[in-house]
């Protein structure tokens, strides 16, 4: 290596500058444009729980709980809400957009000085190349593709820092400082909320450690040396566990009534595997739309030609190449997936198993080639003349370039589905490629003394042209996010004067435009927004009317529905789901149970038969308008087509009209002259005293509509009772006024709390009317009843205040979704809470007035919060004792 550098105050001051610049290069539009990303997890996930976790912490109270989604669910449980992260406190004053572009451009800088600083400890100190490491591992590909998921960027941009602390332990000859810095590091990406990534990280760290042990010199032989430092992983692990337990045991807690709880099946954990037809496109930059995310690993042409350079023109040093070339092979091996025999044997082993997605081991290749491309710029210009070998190097970088050029171009077609924007390769991506390519030949021949320098630069110019095809630049306006449409306000209307309002369901597949498209289409092209960013900011709008994953959460509009995306919703909710669609729907594990039920068999909307709309308390039915009929300009509302068979009377005594035309899928049997739609429905024009019959008498009906006849413009359509259409813009929202959010019960059936007991009830509930009590232990009455009263005094997130009046014992259903925590009273006294239903509360109530309580009072994360603090505490002296101790 020669001689090695000193360390220097403004050299540091210097690179850290640099990367600072190279992040608002990158992201100069998060950073400066005003605008906000609009799509993926970040908008369907992320906004609204960062939204309600900084606004709980600005209100002085954790995060515990929400009633928005899943009829309730745990929120500081959720280790992807990254609550305890240090570094997510930071953006409390901000909204969530505002939030996740300051912990994006924080992240960012963070994972390329961790590679840098990698690089310094582990390969070399010179300062350009690790900054090139840096620069591609940050700024690369797959950190790129990833930061939509905000909690994921969070923990990569942990891992070069552990790599780095856990050489400085395996190199030093005391490595309990290194080792306790690796532990509380590994904590803090425990923190940050993303599993994958620190398990990612533990096998890398793994697989690094054996690597330094195989390579290392020593009395010892290889298998101990390797026992030793895997020994001290392990302990440094089991360090960062303690530290991160005020977020582990509520998480695992959360983990138990998960339907992630047992793991996955072969066939899920392998989902996502990388397909070896995407493999070239993976290790290319894309300039012809953009390749599905978690297939995406490239580090550029000219990034990729440089760690090759560094791997066949150097001589291999193993600690210094090899252990970075085995790191990159394993990477690329495990992201295979399903497509490797060798994973398959891995994959039901306990930690491969609670993960889908293989394809994001890609994270160590990426931070491995990053590595090996600084030691491939730190081994430019040198030597003498220009030899014969040097050329034969030279030439075998161009030939396995050129090779994937040639693999992606012509050979390997990769599923269309999974390239968005184009599927084929146009010219001008090819010829930016073959550019790359000979500029890489010409860094690697060139022997003037600037060449590093000039390496440096193309990698920034390549990566920067391919970042501008990243999703983080398809920004859009704030007010996508944080303007409350027409919805949102009917909706909070409605619930204002309510302690505990009714919940609403959304269903639609997002076919619909926005009523006022015109008008947003002119102010994104006013705003300079390309047609990519234009269709994910409408896509962003249409969620907004139709509160739809998890924007529910933003608005304090209580849903059935939501995003989990890891271990929520529960397994009784994904069980309970199955009551609420078509009959042999698959349980909803991620939730998102409005896009199961927008089926065109149901001409749009399965909506849940209104038994289960009441037994979940859903008062309001949020749907579009794409499957409406229209025919001789009148419109046929087809909603709630399947509701119509139930009906026998219909008072249109209110109504603007004179003429009654019925939408029906098959002719009368008796009266009426139906008319043939182009859509294959029919219509019968009829008046009201005709319309009592057909409804008694005639299946099939599908919509009705009240028209003036002299005026045909002018229509009403009408709903089924009890439905009313309360909301008609770009969607529609139905309300039904039966709502049981309370309610006594008498025909209890008592079944135990177990998977063999939850699949009983499932099959009871399916049946008819029941209420089961999921526990054998809970007490019994001879005489209970149904006959009394429920008010719903006070109600929030974490409490819940009742006045029951009841003639005999009875049980108190809430249709809250139970979960451990929750605790109860009635006149003071404390009762224990029953699940009910698979996933409601209940409690008895002795006959007479009862004033019933329910309060969320997690007391285990209150110990595991102190203990954990007290360990930071510890930790923390342990640290400055070892930094004050004199080195010999």
């Amino acid at each position: 290596m020669g001689r090695v550098p000193q360390y220097s105050h403004s050299q540091r001051i210097l690179a850290f500058c640099c990367i600072l610049f190279l992040t608002g290069l990158f992201c100069h539009q998060l950073a400066f444009s005003g605008k906000i990303l609009a799509r993926g997890d970040t908008y369907n996930y992320f906004y609204p729980y960062w939204d309600a976790r900084n606004q709980a912490f600005r209100q002085g109270e954790l995060p515990l709980w929400t009633s928005e989604l899943f009829m309730g669910a745990p929120l500081l449980a959720n280790p992807q809400l990254g609550a305890f992260y240090p570094l997510n406190w930071l953006t409390l004053p901000f909204r969530a957009p505002a939030a996740i572009t300051i912990s994006i451009l924080l992240h960012l800088t963070l994972a390329a000085a961790g590679a840098c600083y990698l690089y310094r400890q582990a390969v070399s100190k010179s300062w350009l190349p690790a900054l090139a490491a840096g620069l591609i591992y940050a700024f690369g590909g797959y950190i790129g593709a990833h930061l939509e998921q905000i909690n994921q960027l969070q923990g990569l941009a942990w891992m070069p820092l552990l790599f780095a602390l856990y050489h400085r332990a395996l190199t030093g000859d005391r490595p309990a400082r290194p080792g306790l810095l690796l532990a509380l590091a590994w904590a803090l990406q425990i923190f940050s909320g993303h599993t994958q990534t620190v398990f990612i990280s533990g096998v890398g760290l793994g697989i690094y450690g054996l690597a330094f042990s195989a390579a290392g010199a020593g009395n010892r032989p290889a298998p101990i040396r390797a026992l030793r430092r895997l020994a001290l992983l392990a302990a440094c692990f089991i360090g960062a566990m303690l530290l991160a337990l005020p977020q582990l045991i509520p998480s695992f807690e959360l983990m138990q009534t998960s339907n992630r709880g047992g793991g996955f099946n072969l066939q899920e954990a392998t989902a996502f595997s990388l397909p070896p037809s995407m493999l070239a496109r993976a290790l290319l930059p894309s300039y012809d739309g953009q390749i599905f995310g978690e297939y995406v690993g490239t580090i550029g042409i000219i990034g990729l030609g440089l760690a090759c350079w560094s791997m066949i023109a150097n001589p291999l040093s193993y600690r210094r190449q090899g252990i970075w070339m085995l790191l990159a092979a394993a990477g690329m091996a495990l992201a295979l997936g399903r497509y490797n025999p060798l994973y398959l044997l891995l994959g039901e082993l306990p930690g491969f198993n609670l993960f889908r997605v293989p394809a994001r081991f890609l994270a160590l290749l990426s931070l491995a080639l990053a590595l090996l491309a600084g030691i491939g710029i730190e081994s430019l210009g040198r030597g003498g003349a220009l030899g014969p070998s040097r050329k034969r190097q030279a030439l075998a970088v161009a030939g396995i370039i050129a090779g994937l050029i040639l693999l992606a171009r012509f050979v390997l077609q990769p599923d269309e589905r999974l390239i968005f924007g184009g599927a084929s390769i146009s010219s001008v991506g090819f010829g930016l490629w073959l550019g790359a390519a000979m500029l890489v030949i010409a860094l690697l021949l060139a022997r003037h003394r600037g060449i590093r320098a000039a390496a440096f630069i193309s990698l920034c110019l390549e990566l920067f042209l391919a970042s501008l095809n990243m999703p983080y630049n398809d920004l859009a306006p704030p007010e996508v996010y944080l303007g409350q449409r027409f919805t949102i306000s009917q909706l909070l209307a409605f619930g204002a004067d309510e302690p505990a309002a009714g919940r609403s369901l959304s269903i639609s597949q997002m076919f619909f435009d926005p009523s006022d498209i015109t008008e947003l289409r002119a102010r994104f092209d006013r705003l300079g927004m390309d047609y990519a960013a234009q269709f994910h900011a409408l896509d962003a709008v249409k969620k907004q009317e139709m509160l739809m994953p998890n924007l529910a959460l933003t608005w304090g509009i209580p849903s059935v529905d939501g995003f989990g995306g890891g271990i929520t919703p529960s397994y009784a909710y994904a069980q309970f789901s199955t009551l609420l669609q078509p009959e042999g729907g698959a349980p909803a594990v991620d939730g998102r149970l409005g896009e199961r039920l927008a089926k065109p068999e149901c001409l749009g909307a399965c909506i849940p038969d209104l038994r289960w709309l009441i037994e979940t308390d859903t008062r309001y039915l949020i749907t579009d308008k794409v499957y409406d009929i229209w025919h001789d300009g009148i419109s046929f509302d087809t909603a709630l087509a399947r509701f119509w068979r139930d009906v026998e009377q219909l008072d249109l005594s209110d109504g603007i009209g004179d003429e009654i035309r019925i939408l029906h899928s098959a002719p009368f049997s008796a009266g009426g002259s139906p008319q043939r739609t182009p859509h294959g429905f029919y219509v019968t024009i009829t008046d009201a005293a005709n319309l009592g019959r057909i409804l008694q008498n005639e299946d099939g009906i599908l919509a009705v509509t009240l028209v003036n006849s002299r005026h045909p413009a002018i229509f009403q359509a009408i709903q089924p009772p009890p439905f009313e259409l309360a909301l008609s813009s770009a969607v529609k929202v139905y309300r039904q006024p039966i709502g049981r959010r309370a309610q006594l019960a008498a025909a209890v059936q008592f079944l135990p709390d177990s998977a063999a007991g939850d699949a009983a009830a499932l099959q009871l509930l399916r049946e008819g009317p029941a209420v089961v009590i999921h526990s054998e232990t809970a007490p019994r009455y001879a005489d209970l009843t149904d006959e009394g009263r429920v008010e719903i005094l006070a109600y929030d997130q974490r409490r819940a205040l009742l006045q029951v009046e009841s003639p005999a014992p009875a049980y108190l259903i809430l249709r809250d979704a139970w979960y451990p925590g929750w605790a109860a009273t009635v006149n003071g006294e404390p009762t224990p809470i029953y699940r009910a239903n698979l996933v409601f509360r209940a409690l008895p109530v002795p006959a007479g007035a009862s004033t019933v309580s329910f309060r969320f009072e997690p007391h285990s994360w209150r110990i595991a919060l102190y203990g954990g603090a007290a360990l930071w505490l510890i930790a923390l002296s342990i640290w400055v004792w070892l930094r004050q101790r004199p080195s010999s």
